[in-house]
Order: structure tokens, then C-alpha cells, then sequence
């Protein structure tokens, strides 16, 4: 499946030359964490909360002065290639370009999720199979530099508030972060000119002034598929994963929740790597052979490892040649070539298992 099936088409663009007010008035009231620099109606690059998070702003700034370069894709991509650059840049939204390097649509890590979340590959996790671990905790008496500091740096949506027992009781999203900064650092005046307050700076303030104490909560053992609905539900990048005790011990991201689509390993059992000529339908395919075997694979024949190459044979329609090699006590090296990737893989499981079969302890 390609770009084209899941981006979105209508795209809110900006102009290089716009005000960083008026670009942040404009993320505001539509919602969105990216936004897509054009100049002579072509794409140059992309603006994210966390650019302007990072940089003093002033007035007098243009949005073009916190863009970067971001990679882009086409309408005939396949998704796969999405997910893969996402993961690299670690940027959740890539702007689909056409051969005039003009902006048709934008594809995001929300389109993703939001197209495969009933597949059967979310339902073999919980929540702290993905969740990330090292994140950054704000306490109570936390100014809201502070928190600035912190999301510019870790690129987290919403950073946790606790209390001095440790348990979450609120939570500080970036788009607040930037909100009040922007209008108690430019929009206050003094006589005629606008001027930064001499005393003391918005930065310097209680970071509770902007908390909110409604959060989607997300516990460790809840299904990764109820987590994803909730984070789409809810329209926000990351979410904040607490214990039984409520007390915050992770951030599921949609990034990271992506590393399940691309071949990436996500777990501490069997580690699964692909490449070559693949897509997502393979990936989940893969996963779900695996995981059927996972238990056999480590307990009895020793394997912890498997990297899958897939190879389509150029000038031969829909023939591709498979190369799979499962590590651990020993090395298994099979290789296999046929008609469509699917039929290639189905007959290579079935030789793995036979390899195995002589393996075991």
C-alpha cells in the first residue's frame, strides 16, 4: 500500500516568510505539531513544536528561522518506506511531495496507527512491552523553563507532574508550553512598544500555571491495541504510563510504537530483524509466524536471534528469493526462491521447523 491510500490531503502550509506568531496561532487553533514551509509554492522544510521550544522568539522572527530540512516521500511510496524514515529522523509526520517538489499531502504516524489498529499484531503486547523507560518527571515546584527545557530536549508531547509521594497528578503539554510563553513573553506592553517585562520572566513561573490535571492515563498491562485507540481518541503523540501505585513509569510514544511495523525488536526474546524489499504486510506476517514459535525458538532449539533478507529478482514479475538465518546455539542459514514473498515465507517456516526439529535439546 502506498502514501497515497493514508495521507492526508488537505495540508495547512505556511508561508517562509510568515510571522512565528501568526505560524503559532495557526498551530494552535488547527491542533498540529508539524507544520510544512512553502516558498514559490514548493516545500522546503517542515516546523515542529520542538524547533521553537529549543530557540528564543521574538516579534520580529519568521517561521523560517525554526524550520529544518526534513526528509519527505512520494505519493507512490509504500507506507513501508514512511515507517522506516519516520523511525530514523524520529519525525512523526513526513510531507508527501509530487516530482515538482510541490506539498500534496502529508502522512503521519497518526495515519498509520490509525489504518492498522485492528490488526492482530497489537493485541501480542502490553503497554510496557513498548513503553520507554527514561523520560523526564516535573515536580510541583517546577518553573515552566524548566519544562520548556525538558520537552526541547526529550521531544516528549506531555511531561508528568508528580507529587511528593512520586504519584502523577498532572500533566504539561508542549503546545501549552509554547502558548504562554508566546503570549506573556511578546504580547505584553509597556507605553506604545512592545517589550520583554523587566521583573520576572514567564519562563520563571510555576510550572502548575499551565499543568492539567485531566490525563489519559495508560497502565503497563493494559493491550497496546486499547492504548492506541485511546492516543488516537485523544489526538496526542505520547502518553504517560503509570503503575498500580499511579505513579508515572513510562511514555508510550506512536514513534516507538512503530518500531513493531519496521522490523525492529521491541521485546527481549527472540530478536527479529528484516530487510530488503518488504512492507508492513510482511512485517506483520513475520511477527506473528515468530511469535508462534517463540517458545520453541528459545527454550528448545537456542535460537534468540533471526534476520530475515528479502529480495524481489528483478525482471521476473513476482518472484522473490528469501534468506533467513536463525542465530544461537547454532546457525541455521535457509534460503528459498518462488513466487510472492508470502508463498516464499511459508515454505521457508516449514523448513525451519524441520532444521529445528533436529536441533533441540
Amino acid at each position: 500500500m502506498n502514501n497515497t491510500k493514508i495521507m492526508t490531503k488537505k495540508v495547512i502550509t505556511v508561508d517562509a516568510n510568515t510571522s512565528v506568531e501568526k505560524a503559532l496561532e495557526l498551530m494552535d487553533s488547527k491542533k498540529i505539531k508539524e507544520l510544512p514551509i512553502i516558498q514559490n509554492k514548493k516545500c522546503i522544510g517542515m516546523v515542529m513544536y520542538y524547533d521553537i521550544l529549543s530557540k528564543d522568539i521574538n516579534r520580529s522572527s519568521k517561521i523560517s528561522e525554526f524550520m529544518q530540512k526534513t526528509p519527505h516521500v512520494m505519493p507512490k511510496d509504500d507506507i513501508s518506506k514512511s515507517i522506516e524514515i519516520m523511525q530514523e529522523s524520529g519525525i512523526g509526520a513526513l510531507p508527501v511531495i509530487d516530482e515538482d517538489k510541490k506539498i500534496v499531502g502529508i502522512v503521519s504516524d497518526f495515519d498509520v496507527l490509525k489504518l492498522l489498529i485492528n490488526d492482530r499484531l497489537f493485541d501480542s503486547f502490553k503497554v510496557e512491552d513498548v513503553a520507554i523507560k527514561r523520560f523526564p518527571i516535573l515536580r510541583t515546584d517546577d518553573t515552566i523553563g524548566r519544562a520548556q527545557k525538558l520537552a526541547g530536549i526529550n521531544k516528549i508531547d506531555n511531561l508528568p507532574v508528580v507529587d511528593n509521594f512520586g504519584k502523577l497528578i498532572a500533566q504539561v503539554a508542549v503546545s501549552d508550553i509554547l502558548s504562554y510563553i508566546f503570549q506573556e513573553k511578546l504580547t505584553k506592553t509597556r507605553g506604545k512598544k512592545d517589550m520583554y517585562k523587566e521583573e520576572k520572566q514567564p519562563g520563571d513561573k510555576n510550572v502548575m500555571e499551565i499543568a492539567k490535571t485531566e490525563i489519559p492515563k495508560l497502565s503497563l498491562t493494559l493491550n497496546l491495541r486499547r492504548a492506541i485507540e485511546m492516543m488516537l481518541s485523544s489526538k496526542i503523540k505520547s502518553g504517560i504510563v503509570i503503575d498500580s501505585n499511579n505513579k508515572p513509569v513510562g511514555i508510550l510514544s506512536r514513534l516507538k510504537i512503530l518500531d513493531l511495523l519496521n522490523g525492529k525488536n521491541v521485546t527481549e526474546a527472540v530478536d527479529l530483524v528484516i530487510s530488503g524489499d518488504y512492507d508492513w504486510e510482511f512485517v506483520i506476517l513475520a511477527r506473528n509466524e515468530i511469535a508462534k514459535r517463540e517458545h520453541f525458538l528459545l527454550s528448545s532449539a537456542g535460537i534468540n536471534s533471526i534476520k530475515i533478507n528479502v529480495k524481489k529478482i528483478k525482471k521476473a514479475g513476482n518472484n522473490y528469493q528469501m534468506n533467513v538465518m536463525a542465530l544461537g546455539k547454532r546457525k541455521l542459514n535457509i534460503k528459498k526462491d518462488g513466487i510472492a514473498k508470502e508463498m516464499v515465507f511459508e515454505e521457508v517456516m516449514d523448513k525451519l521447523d524441520n532444521a529445528l526439529e533436529h536441533i533441540k535439546d
